[in-house]
């Protein structure tokens, strides 16, 4: 049936009430109206045969309460644009689930088989308190890549991926309760009409999970802009020196006159050396101070720099002949070109926000991730503003990471995370947790996506059972068997056409203007926030790969507030939430423990998936190229049993000032200890997107 027909089935089936073949006193409950014959009173009338039943059934399709709105699919090859001025990137993310599918091959299974392909469930049994209890089980299914699948992706091989059972969720392919059984997603669909699903239809819904569509915002200067601008700023003060070395020479050329007699005769001619000599000597001064604004990610200092250039260039160009202007023209040129191309990119929005952003690195950047487009049945159209980010571009967000630049200790450079946070997913999760409900099994959390694939799968199957029926060459136990499928196939179908209540909550709290109970929230993908997290770092370790960077590292719950206060209850500050999710330098959640944060967990799956290390290193507090330091200390009130105090660069220097000390950089004062992973450069590759496992082989492509 086409998409068109069953727009059009639809509205003719809202107008229309369920109607009786038969006249009371027999009582229908099919859906297609067909008494239940199980429960038909004693009477003299003839009843249908089988083959009359079956062939009434086809006649009828199933009722619906509301027509199903079927959503446009869009392009949907996963593109991480970025902000004006950036380049876009592509193929970052990839899916452990679209693999495992693949292996499997083209052929049609079972629900259940698919299930037990794709997850490990059952039963186990354990004894507590000397008593015998049997409990379910349901985890992602783990598999390794062999040498075939690894092909192209040498580091992948024998390495052990596994099935997230949130992609299955985000995808829309299966929802399982704690015994391991299904209960929502097209294997559910498939389980109940006793029909096989196609495996291509499988990696079809895994490549149009919402997820594959997410777009990146990137706000502030990109690294190839930052690494353009410092070699041509590094080439126009090499230019400027040779020009003052020149007029030098001008003023020495002729021994038989003196250096003052010299000037004398160049100032008549219009040429005031030393006011020339003064203005390069300043102007080289400026171009680095430019530099340093830009690598600093400091678009005020830019500004300012670029002002007093181009008011330096004025001044040297007036005392110049017409033929020495060529060489100050073209650079003054590529130096607006190049201020140009940074003003044009988006700037991150809380480079001086206290508490969340660790001071001194460089290139401080921002990105967030959102989904652009509205989302099926959600409130507010579909899309939610940014509480943190104005404008369109940035609504239905999914996470934001702040990052900046770093200098390791042993000359390096490093990526330093100062918050990965996502605020819609939080409260959603929130709200899920209060109500002890399973975020990926439950009615207040419904998946609103795919469910076009889920109806049109079963119309076809539909179509198939009511061409054999009708065909008339059907045995009457095969004829009663298809009339079954047929009627469970129905039923399937009006139930996955049922429109959701349409109160939906907001942040785990009830919109004023829908009013009513809460019946659910909205639906967002990534909700664990270890995947959240996840697509962070898939998305930093592929730029680092690509800029050249040595590794990425998260600042610990000791070096930044992050919003810590103290409870006014307990006297307390509350830190278990920042305790868990970024750790301490040493990878661990509580001082003492073993037990590794989140972040520093993912660090650790991708160093082992990549070849590569994760562990402490020293990352710089500040610039290690300006030894002079403005150091400010501040305790830092975490309830861990310990004090920490906080020691910030707030200003560097390459001249001596008051109120600055003197930090080389050999001095270890100038870093401070964080967690990273070693940037292997196979992370240039597709990388997983969910906490568990990624994919990297394309079988059905």
């Amino acid at each position: 049936m086409s998409l068109r027909n069953l727009f059009g089935l639809g509205r003719r089936l809202v107008r229309k009430k369920t109607e009786s073949v038969t006249p009371d006193p027999i009582e229908t409950t099919t859906i297609g109206g067909l008494p239940d014959l199980s429960k038909l009173k004693p009477t003299p009338t003839k009843l249908p045969t089988v083959a009359e039943q079956t062939r009434a059934l086809v006649s009828k399709d199933p009722q619906i309460q509301a027509p199903f709105l079927v959503r446009p699919m869009d392009n949907l090859r996963n593109t991480i644009t970025g902000s004006k001025g950036s380049p876009s990137q592509s193929n970052i993310f990839g899916s452990a689930t679209y693999d495992r599918i693949a292996m499997k091959g083209d052929g049609s299974f079972t629900a259940d088989e698919w299930a037990d392909w794709l997850t490990d469930r059952g039963k186990r049994r354990f004894k507590l308190f000397g008593k015998d209890f049997e409990d379910g089980f349901i985890t992602g299914r783990k598999f390794k890549y062999d040498t075939g699948k690894a092909k192209g992706t040498p580091h992948l091989m024998n390495k052990e991926m596994t099935v997230p059972i949130e992609e299955l969720f985000d995808a829309n392919i299966a929802q399982f309760d704690r015994a391991g059984e299904l209960t929502g997603g097209i294997l559910f669909a498939a389980k109940q009409a006793g029909i096989k699903m196609p495996g291509r239809l499988l990696a079809d819904m895994v490549k149009d999970n919402p997820v594959n569509r997410i777009k990146v915002r990137e706000l502030g200067v990109p690294q190839d802009i930052v690494n353009k601008a410092e070699n041509s700023l590094r080439t126009s003060i090499s230019k400027v020196a040779d020009m003052e070395r020149s007029l030098e020479r001008v003023v020495n050329v002729n021994p038989a006159m003196s250096r003052t007699e010299k000037l004398a005769e160049l100032r008549e001619s219009g040429l005031e050396v030393g006011a020339m000599k003064n203005n390069l000597k300043l102007l080289r001064n400026e171009m680095r101070a430019l530099n340093s604004a830009i690598r600093d990610g400091n678009r005020e200092a830019v500004s300012d720099a670029n002002s007093n250039i181009a008011a330096l260039f004025k001044q040297i160009k007036d005392g110049m002949p017409n033929d020495k202007k060529i060489a100050i023209n073209k650079m003054q040129g590529e130096i607006d070109d190049m201020v140009a191309q940074i003003k044009n990119v988006d700037p991150p929005k809380y480079i001086r926000q206290e508490g969340y952003t660790y001071p001194g690195g460089q290139n401080y950047r921002e990105a967030v991730f959102v989904l652009d487009e509205a989302i099926p049945r959600n409130i507010k159209g579909g899309r939610r503003a940014n509480p943190h980010y104005d404008g369109k571009e940035y609504d239905n967000p999914l996470a934001h990471l702040r990052w900046d630049t770093r200098t390791t200790s042993d000359g390096k450079k490093a990526f330093l995370i100062h918050e990965i946070q996502s605020d819609t997913n939080q409260g959603i999760s929130k709200f899920l947790r209060d109500q002890k409900a399973d975020p990926f099994n439950t009615s207040l959390r419904q998946n609103p996506y795919q469910n076009e694939k889920i109806l049109d799968f079963l119309f076809k199957a539909r179509k198939n059972l009511s061409d054999e029926i009708l065909s008339g060459k059907l045995s009457a136990t095969r004829m009663e068997l298809n009339a079954k499928k047929l009627k469970d196939i129905d039923e399937v179908i009006k139930n996955t056409m049922k429109s959701p209540d349409a109160r939906y909550g907001q942040f785990g709290k009830v919109e004023t203007d829908y009013g009513g109970s809460i019946t659910g929230v909205d639906y967002y993908p990534l909700l664990d926030r270890s995947s959240q997290a996840k697509v962070a770092l898939s998305y930093l370790s592929n730029l680092a790969a690509k800029e050249g960077v040595d590794y990425i590292a998260i600042a610990p719950t000791n070096l930044l507030k992050r919003g810590i206060d103290i409870s006014s209850r307990t006297g307390k500050s509350n830190t278990k939430a920042y305790q868990e999710a970024y750790g301490y330098f040493r990878g661990n959640k509580s001082p003492g423990s073993k037990s590794p944060a989140v972040i520093p967990a993912l660090m650790k799956k991708m160093a082992k998936d990549f070849d590569t290390q994760a562990g402490p290193i020293k990352v710089s507090r500040s610039d290690p190229t300006k030894p002079y330091k403005r150091v400010s200390k501040e305790k830092m009130d975490i309830y861990d049993g310990n004090e920490y105090e906080v020691i910030k660069h707030t200003d560097s220097a390459s001249r001596k000032a008051s109120g600055y000390e003197l930090i080389p950089d050999n001095d270890l004062r100038l870093y401070t200890d964080v967690f990273s992973v070693k940037v292997s450069p196979n992370m240039i590759n597709p990388q997983k997107i969910y906490k568990k496992e990624g994919g990297f082989i394309s079988k059905y492509n």
